[in-house]
């Protein structure tokens, strides 16, 4: 399963995080609303860590 987390510094997207071939990228989605449905923003690129990653794109407190 995921890890996901909300944006810091982008309010109403949350960051799904997955692994692959020992590699950790997100994916940036704005929330669903009442009017519109989650939607994907973009794909961040390829980290070694999740604290690299978490770097770039902080959670919220």
């Amino acid at each position: 399963m995921p890890i996901r987390y909300p944006l810091r510094d982008e309010p109403g997207k949350t960051m799904f995080v997955f692994e692959k071939l020992g590699k950790i990228y997100g994916h940036v989605i704005k929330d669903r609303t009442d009017k519109s449905p989650a939607k994907f923003v973009f794909e961040t690129t390829k980290y070694d860590t999740l604290e690299l990653l978490k770097a770039d794109y902080p959670e919220a407190e």
